[in-house]
């Protein structure tokens, strides 16, 4: 059955749930079909956007449509903050304090830290003769990052990783208020948040004590609180560090997971990547990998909450009224495949124009730190690349999202 015909066949308290099981079971039939018979599809909960125009409308227009439509999700898990806070003068405020802390020429820097992290691990799996994309690679390049670039080491790459990843879990991937997935975000967020705070109060103690902070972004953030305008309140400081956390360590693991099993599903695009990747192409090897996440990409959807009466799709033959408080889901997964806006959706092509896939997202509330990001993936990925490997057990799965990926590892290819 299509899911048109399962939805209309449905009783209307149960039209909610049927969409949201979808998007989680079987999204890329879902895309296609409302893209060609509803491509803006309401819910009783929520507008569901699958367009590639309407998408980019959105996402762009941010003095309409409000980047807090998660933020209920976060309160109980950062601190109980005013949902008020996250709009407006205060908000671009802090989100100036991050751009000043997350620069894009620290890419450089991240890819070093991303190359010997990434290098190091493989090597060692070579050495231990089993390896693990997801624990034994992704993982570590992600939580190196955290501890060498955010400034938040510690613990084991594995643990900071899976608190991150329980976090993000109950915030993007939790529509039905699964209370196990709720409460293991809650005990993440307590442990996360409890290391975070040791390692702002020793920053301003380094701080108080005459020394450098550290240039680091902890470190930026903490030698910032000394200008009046920028100062930050203790709790927004942590909610600060813990949504960079969230929003960027947990999106780089699961990233090169994603990027590397869509490439051994493709055995043309992975003989790309790898050449790119012993030419020293960077260029080359982020475009197949870029590709490869159009295919699977790290999010599916994006929130926002519209927040005054607006005509979508003005003068089309979709346009459509949103009222104020609305919550509209755009699925950016399927507006990256709109035949309409994308040539040939179902090719894998490499150097699409940049604004196709939705990846960084896009308008004032798109990824910050997208050079970072970058690079750490693509490091991440270009140091498997560099070896011959298989699948030595099956690649498993949960909503999508590799969690286990085990790989025997071949002979070191030269990699530039």
């Amino acid at each position: 059955m299509s899911f048109l015909r399962e939805y209309a066949a449905s009783e209307a308290g149960a039209r909610t749930a049927v969409t949201l099981r979808w998007l989680a079971g079987r999204p890329r039939e879902l895309f296609v079909e409302l893209q060609r018979e509803q491509p803006i599809f309401s819910t009783p909960s929520f507008v569901l956007l699958t367009r590639y125009a309407e998408a980019l409308e959105v996402l762009t227009r941010g003095d309409v449509f409000l980047g807090h439509a998660l933020e209920a999700r976060r309160q109980p898990l950062f601190g109980g903050f005013s949902l008020d806070e996250r709009e407006g003068p205060r908000a671009a405020v802090e989100a100036a304090l991050v751009r000043l802390c997350v620069r894009g020429e620290d890419a450089e820097r991240v890819a070093t830290i991303s190359h010997e992290a990434a290098t190091a691990a493989v090597s060692a799996g070579r050495r231990a003769g089993r390896f693990d994309v997801v624990r034994d690679l992704a993982h570590v390049v992600a939580g190196r990052v955290a501890a060498e670039y955010l400034g938040v080491g510690g613990p084991e790459e594995s643990t900071l990783v899976r608190w991150v990843e329980a976090i993000g879990r109950d915030i993007e991937d939790n529509p039905t208020d699964d209370s196990e997935i709720h409460e293991e975000a809650r005990a993440a967020a307590a442990e996360l948040g409890g290391y975070t705070d040791t390692m702002v109060a020793s920053r301003r103690a380094q701080r108080s004590s005459g020394r450098m902070a550290g240039d680091d972004v902890l470190g930026r953030l903490v030698a910032l609180q000394n200008v009046a305008h920028l100062r930050l309140e203790e709790r927004r400081l942590r909610e600060v560090l813990l949504g960079l956390l969230v929003a960027g360590i947990e999106p780089i693991a699961c990233s090169i997971g994603l990027a590397l099993g869509e490439l051994i599903d493709r055995p043309e695009a992975l003989r790309m990547a790898r050449a790119a990747a012993k030419a020293g192409d960077d260029d080359g090897l982020w475009a197949v990998l870029r590709e490869a996440l159009r295919f699977s990409p790290p999010r599916l959807t994006v929130s926002r909450i519209c927040g005054e009466d607006y005509t979508l799709a003005k003068g089309t033959a979709n346009e459509v009224v949103l009222h104020a408080g609305v919550t509209v889901v755009v699925a950016t997964a399927a507006a990256a495949f709109d035949p309409e806006r994308v040539d040939d959706p179902e090719h894998f092509r490499l150097h699409r124009p940049d604004h196709h896939d939705f990846l960084f997202g896009e308008g004032p509330h798109g990824c910050l730190a997208r050079q970072v990001a970058i690079a750490a993936v693509r490091e991440g990925c270009k140091a498997l690349l560099g070896h011959e490997f298989r699948l030595s057990g099956p690649l498993r799965r949960d909503g999508g999202r590799p969690i286990a990926f085990p790989v025997a590892l071949g002979p070191l290819r030269a990699v530039g």
